[in-house]
This record gives C-alpha cells, sequence and structure tokens, in this order.
C-alpha cells in the first residue's frame, strides 16, 4: 500500500517535471538536492547524538536497580485517559536509559484481549526482576497466576535495542533520497538526449 502511495507520488511529479522548462528543473534538482542532504546530515547528528548516548547501556546491578526504582519520579504521574500504563512504562524505561541502565518493556496479556505494561530489569548479579512502575512496586509475573485480580495469560518482554532503530531510521531515509535524486537525474539526462 505505501510503495503503491509513493509510486502514484512519484509518478505525478515526473508529469509536472515533463511541462517545467530546463532553467527550472536545474534550480528544482539543486533545490531537492540540498534539502536531501540537509535531512541525511540531520538524520547522522541524530544517530552520532544517539550511540554517544546509549554507548554505555548496561544492565544493572541489583542494589543499582533498586537505587534507580526509589530514585525514579514515573510513580508520581497520575493516571488517566490520556497517560496509561504504556505512558508509565516507557517513561520509566526512558529515565533507565538515560541513566545508562537497560530496561525491559513487558507486555502483560490477561483472558478478554485485556493487557497491561510493566518494566522489567534483567539484573547482573540476581536476574530477571519485574517492576509495576505505577507504584515503584516489585511484582511476580507467573501465567495462570493473577494480577491486578485478573488470570495471566501470557506476558512478553521487548528490550529497546536504540542504535538499531536509529540505524532503521536514518536507512528508512537517506534510500528514497538517493532513489529521488537518481531519477531525477536519469529524467534530466533523458530530456538532454531527446532534445
Amino acid at each position: 500500500m505505501i510503495s503503491y502511495r509513493f509510486e502514484g507520488f512519484f509518478i505525478e511529479f515526473l508529469e509536472k517535471i515533463r511541462f517545467m522548462e530546463k532553467g527550472v528543473i536545474a534550480k528544482a534538482i539543486f533545490l531537492y538536492i540540498i534539502v536531501a542532504g540537509a535531512i541525511v546530515a540531520g538524520a547522522v547528528i541524530a544517530y552520532a547524538i544517539d550511540l554517544k548516548r546509549y554507548h554505555n547501556i548496561r544492565d544493572p546491578t541489583y542494589q543499582e536497580a533498586l537505587q534507580f526504582i526509589r530514585s525514579d519520579q514515573t510513580d508520581k504521574n497520575q493516571y488517566n485517559q490520556s497517560y496509561t500504563c504504556i505512558n508509565f512504562a516507557n517513561d520509566f524505561i526512558n529515565n533507565a536509559l538515560n541513566e545508562g541502565y537497560r530496561c525491559g518493556y513487558v507486555k502483560i496479556e490477561f483472558q478478554g484481549a485485556q493487557q497491561h505494561a510493566i518494566v522489567c530489569f534483567n539484573t547482573s548479579d540476581n536476574g530477571l526482576i519485574f517492576i509495576e512502575p505505577q507504584n515503584d512496586e516489585l511484582v511476580t509475573l507467573t501465567t495462570e497466576q493473577p494480577y491486578f485480580g485478573k488470570k495471566i495469560l501470557r506476558f512478553s518482554i521487548i528490550w529497546p535495542i536504540v542504535s538499531e532503530f536509529v540505524s532503521m531510521l536514518f536507512l528508512s531515509l537517506i534510500i528514497p533520497q538517493l532513489f529521488m535524486i537518481a531519477t531525477l537525474l536519469a529524467v534530466v539526462y533523458r530530456r538532454k538526449k531527446l532534445l
């Protein structure tokens, strides 16, 4: 679906180019290359900042995890329709990453298609611990056991891999830009050849 929309946009763009004068096409290509370069440069800078920020992410010790839980202020937020368990978990994880600790997002599934989000640390000396970020309590998760008064069907842990996300973002920005530039240059070359 996305490629079809992109293709449609691109065909429409090429149709507009066909009716432009030579000077206008050259200016449009030059402007496009400048914009594409700025986007790529911005992505590279963001990537470098992100790598520096998350270069030393590690699993905390059990004591470090407890100290972080006590110091984190996420539990002070109020639960409402616009700030739910997902927001609590995301804020807790971001705060942990900012402190240099790897923190997992835990998705709990209950009967009746209900879900809940908490967090976890894989401590280097005491293994996996689960935390309810709404109240900073250490919790135990076991399938078929109750949590929040509901029976847990299953739960899964998602460990954020920041550098991979940024790499994918960078590639998603650069590949379409290079494709557009190559196509524009091919169109200009073809037009020169026809004239």
